[in-house]
């Protein structure tokens, strides 16, 4: 009888300990809090399958995906900064990076990436090396600049074999695809307030193709009100105001509204960047388009722009955090998510697999990407948002006749001259 007892003992206390092992495995796990808009733009299974592969490759470590929209998305982050409810990890983009880091959200990851083989940083696109105030605040996810979509269902109606060229080929080919009694119109201008990322498509890249430069790195101040820069506007100006060869409501029309008009059917090109290529498939999946670089102008030139990690001065653990943003700005991470996605690999040793070569249409962005010109100047601009939305009102002012394009121009430069100033 006491040996039974004794190994019925035994046995009681093996059980319970076996039955504890997974709550202590729970209890020792980290978490990671990652704060992004992405979950509603490439769908919930993706997410879902992007957490298991991490948890996978780390066991030790839960990642919570917390979603937010979009829009309002830069305001929601400062109110949970003022607030001490950040996430582990944000997602940025380029117009935020410096602002967040000067407002004491996000931290350095210069130690940690020196840590890191050197190939792990060699890889991200040289854009994305660009630091504020001599730091390294971010590790992107996905990239792309902008090009153009065009659908070559209307063109080939309008008789036109290929996208344009050059500025002159474009404001032919405008004209050829307006018909407003069709309601239908070559391109929907995009001056809307809110995103201010508006100027990423219309108008910045005109500046870059007209020969201006946005900022000039060695005095640090704005110097696109050059007759050069004065020449892109008006050039804009007179294709919606003279032409009128976009959608009307240019002053109410943003992102949202040229993808749906694109999406329609009824509107032949779009300034676009590799991101639209997923949300276009969403939208459309039957519309029969293609993608091409930027017309030129006097020049090449488009807007660089990405999806950017960063760790937040909130972070409950940097380091599980880190595993996180190493994770998937890694070579595993970046081809899950570029296949995934559809996104633009942030990574060149993902770029340069025979499955990337092989997408007939992201193949525009690659030669975009590698052509003059093509610039984020976002990434060390101390208040981007704020300065493209100075950019936005006086491009607006132009287009309602209030002000000429020089006065815009040079008005919009003393505003930027005076963030830029203040963040010596």
């Amino acid at each position: 009888m006491h040996l039974q007892s004794r190994s019925l003992t035994l046995a009681a206390m093996t059980l319970a300990a076996t039955l504890s092992l997974p709550t202590l495995a729970l209890a020792q796990q980290k978490e990671v809090r990652w704060g992004q808009w992405k979950g509603t733009e490439v769908g919930e299974k993706f997410m879902a399958e992007l957490k298991a592969a991490f948890e996978k490759d780390h066991p030790d470590i839960k990642l919570v995906t917390v979603d937010s929209p979009f829009t309002g998305f830069h305001d929601r982050a400062v109110v949970l900064h003022q607030a001490k409810k950040l996430p582990d990890v944000l997602l940025v983009q380029v117009d935020w990076v410096a602002e967040f880091a000067d407002l004491g959200m996000i931290e350095p990851l210069d130690e940690r990436i020196a840590k890191e083989p050197k190939e792990f940083f060699a890889n991200i696109p040289v854009t994305f090396h660009q630091q504020w105030k001599g730091k390294q605040y971010y590790l992107p996810i996905e990239s792309g600049a902008v090009a153009l979509f065009y659908n070559t269902d209307l063109f080939k109606a309008a008789g036109l074999s290929g996208p344009p060229k050059t500025w002159d080929e474009f404001a032919d080919y405008a004209r050829k695809l307006t018909s407003p009694e069709k309601r239908q119109f070559a391109v929907t201008g995009t001056l809307q307030g809110e995103p201010p990322t508006n100027m990423t498509y219309d108008i910045y890249p005109l500046l870059l193709q007209a020969g201006a430069k946005i900022i000039d790195a060695s005095t640090n101040k704005a110097v696109f009100n050059s007759p050069e820069g004065v020449a892109a506007i008006e050039w804009y100006v007179e294709r919606i105001n003279k032409d009128k060869v976009s959608v009307p409501g240019v002053l109410s029309n943003g992102e949202k509204e040229k993808r749906a008009n694109f999406a329609s059917g009824s509107v032949a090109m779009m300034f676009e960047g590799p991101w639209g290529v997923a949300i276009q498939k969403q939208l459309n999946p039957k519309l029969n388009y293609d993608i091409a670089p930027l017309p030129k102008g006097k020049t090449s030139g488009t807007m660089v722009r990405g999806s950017l990690n960063t760790i937040t001065t909130q972070a409950q653990d940097k380091d599980a955090a880190w595993t996180f943003m190493r994770w998937l700005s890694g070579p595993k991470g970046i081809e899950m998510w570029a296949k995934g996605t559809g996104g633009f690999p942030a990574r060149t040793d993902v770029a340069n697999q025979g499955w990337f070569k092989e997408l007939k249409l992201f193949q525009a962005f690659v030669t975009q990407m590698a052509a003059d010109n093509a610039n984020s100047p976002f990434l060390v601009m101390p208040n981007a948002v704020q300065m493209n939305k100075v950019m936005t009102t006086e491009i607006q002012n132009v287009v309602q006749g209030k002000k000429s394009a020089k006065q815009a121009l040079d008005d919009a430069a003393e505003q930027w001259n005076k963030v830029l100033a203040s963040a010596k």
